[in-house]
């Protein structure tokens, strides 16, 4: 599937070809992509032409160039001298590398934000948990998924630690791809949401080592999920891509 339709909300016209102009349109573009990639709306694997993305953005190939190879620094893109741009492959081995990277790397933020939780900020937690949890029936709502992240990046930001919050940044949009993608985490949207209750809970009661613990069996449970899902070595999205037509 194309992102036919979308080119009215993406980008300026263009004819404008200003700096600041220009650095917007890659912004946007960026965005688009990213989406479509994260949602299967472009398989993993498939093309993504420069001239095909631009004409359906309304922007020049120049943007295009730029995005792609940002999302190519977000491992979701791959450059090739005599392919061009796809969509990175997503297998097995990928999503265990990420999850296991993201055990290790997010129990050390948690247990490192412990000394700056405030009140306010664990009830910002508490309200983002409920309105997740109205939105995890559907994993693929991009809402649920926003709400899914800003729950766990608000216990993590106040460990202070720029290049940790980078590192979990670029896990995350990993992740994504294979959360957003799993039958098995759009049947349990309940036990999802009680488990990011407990580390709430857990929290609050100032138990660091019993938050960590249970953030760390969260993420052996979503990893797990996952590798049911997969059924072999990759995992095939619904979607298209942004070669046909």
């Amino acid at each position: 599937m194309s992102l036919r339709g979308r080119p009215a909300r993406m980008a300026n016209r263009q004819g404008n070809n200003s700096p600041g102009t220009e650095l917007s349109l890659v912004d946007r573009v960026q965005r688009a992509v990213r989406e479509a990639i994260l949602s299967g709306e472009y398989e993993a694997g498939s093309r993504l032409l420069v001239s095909r993305l631009a004409q359906e953005n309304g922007v020049s190939p120049i943007p295009v160039r730029e995005a792609l190879r940002r999302l190519e620094s977000e491992r979701l893109v791959e450059i090739a001298v005599n392919r061009g741009a796809t969509v990175t492959p997503i297998s097995v081995n990928d999503m265990r590398d990420i999850y296991e990277t993201r055990l290790v790397i997010e129990t050390y933020a948690l247990r490192r934000a412990f000394p700056y939780f405030t009140v306010t900020l664990l009830d910002e937690a508490e309200r983002i948990l409920y309105g997740m949890t109205r939105l995890l029936a559907d994993a693929r709502d991009r809402q649920a998924h926003e709400q899914h992240r800003r729950f766990h990046f608000i216990l993590y930001e106040p460990a202070h630690s720029a290049w940790t919050m980078h590192v979990i940044r670029q896990l995350w949009t990993g992740a994504e791809r294979y959360l957003r993608l799993s039958p098995e985490m759009r049947s349990t949207p309940e036990a999802f949401a009680a488990e990011h209750a407990a580390i709430l809970a857990a929290v609050r009661e100032g138990d660091p080592t019993v938050a960590v613990s249970l953030l760390a069996e969260h993420l052996r449970r979503t990893e797990t999920l996952l590798s049911n899902t997969a059924e072999g070595s990759t995992i095939t999205p619904p979607g298209g891509d942004a070669s046909r037509g």
